[in-house]
């Protein structure tokens, strides 16, 4: 199985779908193996959520995620996404593969654009990360700080995870 990259860039052109759920995404072809027919995608997802945040009082507010979504274009294979490097690594050609947090940086930045929500939540998938793995956090964090946020909240939740939630301030 040889995946080969279909990027060399970040795109400059995104197209906001929504899904129903009351959420918004972008996915972005990262690569394709023609053995298989499987395309890689990358899917960063604004989610409308209704629940409280400790500590708040924010009982509305927007999710975002990002995954890697594994397509099977002939469906012989079930589709399947993972946000765990380890899981992705196989299906990321070397040539892709720095480009992937830039686009999802430029994802959130047409999300935002796009659904202009109040309050966005974020929180890393894994357990107490090692710092190295938060610098696709900061990434993001800086993301969505250029684009008129500020964070009003961090901690780590029940379960271990490292989570962010910030507030429009400007004009975005």
């Amino acid at each position: 199985m040889t995946f080969v990259s279909l990027i060399s860039g970040v795109p400059t052109s995104f197209s906001v779908e929504g899904d129903g759920d009351a959420a918004h995404m972008v996915l972005v072809p990262v690569a394709y193996c023609e053995v298989t027919d499987r395309l890689v995608q990358v899917e960063s997802r604004l989610s409308d959520m209704q629940a409280t945040l400790p500590r708040l009082d924010i009982t509305s507010f927007h999710e975002f995620s990002f995954t890697i979504l594994i397509v099977s274009l002939s469906d012989d294979a079930p589709t399947f996404e993972t946000q765990d490097r380890t899981y992705a690594r196989p299906y990321l050609p070397d040539a892709c593969r720095p480009l992937i947090m830039p686009i999802v940086a430029a994802c959130l930045r047409v999300l935002v654009a796009h659904v202009r929500p109040r309050v966005i939540y974020r929180v890393t998938k894994s357990r107490n990360p090692p710092e190295k793995a938060l610098r696709k956090d900061v990434l993001l964090t800086q993301t969505l700080e250029q684009k008129g946020y500020v964070v009003i909240e961090t901690g780590t939740d029940l379960w271990g995870r490292r989570f962010w939630v910030l507030r429009r301030e400007l004009t975005v």
